[in-house]
């Protein structure tokens, strides 16, 4: 007989070779975070990061007549890191019978600053010809979509668009 007796409840020990597999496992696994973590982060930041909306008044509701088209430009503070700024932004209002809309005067094609043509009632992009009707619809050209409408409410007499910073 042999003094050696296994024992069938004695657990397993581990080997060296697998011990070394899961240090270099979870070492793999950290460096992969490390570069991963960062690079994840800087893509969907602008997703997390929702721009603040705010009323912007633009003009009294009596200063634009039924019918008419006009180009305002208004001034926002908007904050660039840790500055401070004001930027100067610009939209088409139009007053129909049925209120009032706000255009983008970016063109949808390639951004374009759009012109109001005010004797044909139509909007034009200089850059590629492209055409808009008074609604903003695409009547001719390269753009694939309608102009961009902004949200606009009349509250106290003034006329207001909202504006995400």
């Amino acid at each position: 007989m042999s003094d050696f007796i296994e024992h069938p409840t004695d657990p397993p020990k581990p080997s060296r070779r697998a011990l070394l597999a899961w240090l270099v496992g979870l070492y793999n696994f950290v460096v992969a975070a490390a570069v991963i973590g960062p690079v994840v982060g800087f893509i969907t930041a602008p997703l997390r990061r929702r721009a603040p909306q705010k009323w912007v008044p633009l003009m009294d509701d009596g200063d634009l007549a039924v019918g008419e088209t006009r180009e305002v430009k208004f001034v926002v503070s908007v904050k660039d890191g840790y500055v401070q700024k004001d930027h100067e932004y610009a939209v088409f209002l139009r007053r129909s019978q049925d209120g009032v809309i706000a255009f983008d005067p970016a063109c949808t094609h390639l951004g374009c600053r759009i012109k109001w043509q005010g004797d044909k009632d139509r909007y034009l992009c200089p850059c590629h010809g492209g055409v808009f009707d008074a609604k903003g619809a695409v009547v001719s050209g390269p753009p694939p979509k309608p102009l961009i409408r902004h949200p606009v409410k009349i509250e106290k007499g003034k006329i207001l668009v909202e504006w995400r910073t």
